[in-house]
């Protein structure tokens, strides 16, 4: 056996360690949701005075606190779906999706053009990024090149790593708006020294960069008999998707007239353009998860044209939102028990304790990360943490800027071993989170690795 060979075997080994350990230990994504339910219990139970009768209340308190952003989340997959399996949306991702060659590129691919959707706007790139597998499975498929679905999947979701430092990110665009809660400890702090602030940006680049290696290089299977195609895994949904419209009716009733001709929707469709224009022009207002949702409202009233074509299309990507409307509530639980018991603060102070300036943001950024796990939310989190982190890293005289860069990168680090925001993702997809999380754990090591030394000793000159 040549030197290649034992090295490509090596790898298979690992990434076979990761996967196979992954499909027998990691749940199903709601069982997940439990098992953080009883683990946040107890350490509530352990670590705060409260009394069990006490935490149930916190979490029961917490469980209804995520309603609007699960329908928000719910309209994302919904609309996002829908408007990607219009004829001119499908042929814009197929074309997109055809330039790959060779099983490598496909997966470098997977990352490159889901890092484009999440950094543009984390909602959309969830659907976005899912859609984009399918679709790289299917070309692959017909140019017979052999693609582990799999690691694909796991490519295009490593890369949600890099969504809060995108344009959609939570914490910067917040501390970034006028009079927003910590306004009077930290002002306000323009993008420019967040999310585009060499700091941020060179950690990024580095980050991206090691992604696309792991993924081109490293990750990728070799062992042509554990390969598991699209069609292995999901034979339903590997074939292409036809969009079904409503036939030519010939309309006999004024019901059948409003339902199968397009007049209405273009009414409203031109009332959507209107506040759009007043949203993004008068106010001066930026794009955020409902603009997001009422553009998409708008493209798929324009592009299915009759209300028959859009209510059929809308009746087929419900289902795909199942997962958000069971979980969301228990880590809304879970979040509970966190804030309300006190439990996140006591957490939080015994990490800072024995931190310096030189490694609070390292610190800071796994503190956060480690929260993130039982609160996997890049806003509310932040409501929760800023009001001990600012502090904390301003007594030890590190730059507010810096302490939510730190944040920042932590939050997004445990979503890829973290299945919460992966719930519409793998809606889409067609995969649990345990048939790609081996993939993206091992992509969590070394991105961790890298993170810790980037926030550590990359400069930071405002």
């Amino acid at each position: 056996m040549s030197s290649h060979d034992l090295n490509q075997s090596g790898k298979k080994k690992i990434t076979d360690y990761f996967t196979e350990f992954a499909e027998r230990w990691v749940p199903d994504s709601y069982v997940i949701a439990l098992v953080l339910s009883v683990v946040a219990f107890g350490l509530a139970a352990i670590f705060t005075p409260n009394n069990p009768y006490q935490i149930v209340q916190a979490w029961g308190k917490g469980f209804w606190t995520l309603l609007e952003f699960s329908m928000q989340m719910s309209l994302i997959v919904i609309t996002g779906y829908a408007l990607a399996t219009t004829p001119l949306c499908k042929n814009l991702i197929a074309g997109v999706c055809n330039k790959p060659s060779t099983a490598p590129q496909f997966y470098v691919w997977a990352v490159i053009i889901s890092s484009i959707g999440y950094y543009l706007n984390w909602g959309f790139g969830l659907v976005f990024a899912a859609l984009i597998t399918k679709e790289l499975a299917r070309q692959a498929a017909k140019k017979g090149i052999l693609v582990d679905y799999r690691c694909l999947c796991g490519a295009s979701w490593t890369a949600f790593y890099i969504w809060h430092m995108g344009l959609s990110g939570s914490a910067p665009l917040l501390v970034a708006t006028a009079n927003h809660f910590m306004v009077k400890e930290i002002g306000i702090i323009p993008i420019t020294q967040t999310i585009f602030h060499p700091y941020t940006l060179i950690l990024l680049g580095i980050s991206v960069l090691a992604i696309v290696i792991l993924f081109w290089k490293v990750l990728l299977p070799t062992d042509a008999g554990k390969i598991k195609t699209f069609a292995d895994l999901r034979p339903d949904l590997a074939i292409d998707e036809k969009v079904e419209v409503v036939q030519n009716k010939k309309i006999t009733t004024p019901s059948e007239w409003f339902t199968y001709t397009p007049w209405f929707s273009y009414i409203i469709g031109i009332m959507f353009l209107v506040y759009l224009y007043y949203h993004f022009v008068e106010l001066g207002k930026s794009l955020d998860i409902n603009v997001l949702n009422f553009i998409f409202l708008m493209l798929i009233i324009f592009l299915y044209k009759k209300p028959a074509d859009l209510i059929k299309a809308i009746k087929a990507s419900t289902s795909a939102s199942w997962g958000v409307i069971l979980q969301f509530p228990f880590y809304a639980g879970i979040f509970g028990i966190m804030k309300y018991t006190g439990l996140v603060d006591t957490l939080s102070q015994w990490v800072i304790s024995f931190s310096t300036e030189f490694t609070f943001p390292a610190i800071a950024a796994v503190l956060t990360a480690g929260i993130g796990y039982f609160i996997p939310s890049g806003g509310s989190k932040w409501v929760i943490e800023a009001p001990f982190l600012i502090p904390a890293g301003q007594a030890l005289g590190v730059p507010d800027a810096k302490t939510i860069i730190a944040y920042m990168f932590g939050g997004d680090l445990v979503a890829l071993i973290q299945p919460f925001f992966a719930v519409p993702f793998m809606a889409v997809a067609g995969l649990e989170f345990k048939d790609f999380v081996g993939y993206s754990f091992a992509a969590f090591i070394v991105l961790g690795i890298i993170m810790v030394l980037g926030l550590t000793f990359i400069p930071f000159a405002l």
